[in-house]
């Protein structure tokens, strides 16, 4: 119980840093799911244009 308590203290103080790794990883992450679906939903959409004018 100690070794999480150390871990889960560990991960606070990491948050609370400015630069902390956590939120590093955590600003990557979003950086790509946003140009994973700027980069699929922007030919998804030309798509879904061409095919509205079909009608």
């Amino acid at each position: 119980m100690s070794k999480l308590q150390l871990k889960l203290e560990a991960f606070i103080a990491d948050v609370n840093q400015e630069d902390g790794y956590t939120l590093q990883l955590f600003e990557k992450l979003t950086n790509y799911m946003f140009s994973f679906i700027k980069w699929l939903g922007i030919p998804f959409v030309f798509y879904l244009l061409i095919e509205i004018s079909r009608w």
